[in-house]
């Protein structure tokens, strides 16, 4: 069975890296640049994974993450958050995501993450 892996993200480049990375054959990769309504996005594609940025367009990526993980029905979702920023990570008082990946990131560790998370 494919794992499903929700990307969001408000670079389109990394959008295209997460499909080159994750093969098409073992994986579906949905990305999205905004997660306004995050609990559409994860009703329609049911993922196994959120890959989730931390300064999105709108709500911030440590937003999303807690909306995740404070609803019962997705909270055993794991959360991978990215940022550039990582002081922004690191000082939120309730972290609550599975993972952190500094951005740029290398191509190895996102995938021994992921791998690792689900």
């Amino acid at each position: 069975m494919k794992k499903r892996i929700l990307v969001i993200d408000d670079d389109q480049e990394i959008g295209d890296v997460f499909k080159a990375v994750f093969p098409s054959d073992k994986n579906e990769v949905f990305f999205y640049e905004h997660a306004d309504d995050i609990f559409h996005l994860l009703s329609l594609h049911q993922p196994d994974i959120v890959l989730l940025d931390y300064n999105l367009n709108s709500l911030n990526g440590g937003t999303v993450r807690k909306h995740i993980k404070s609803s019962k029905q997705y909270s055993h979702i794991p959360v991978i958050l990215l940022s550039a920023f990582p002081k922004f990570i690191y000082s939120e008082s309730d972290i609550g995501y599975d993972a952190f990946l500094e951005k740029p990131f290398d191509v190895q560790e996102l995938i021994n993450i992921v791998e690792a998370k689900y």
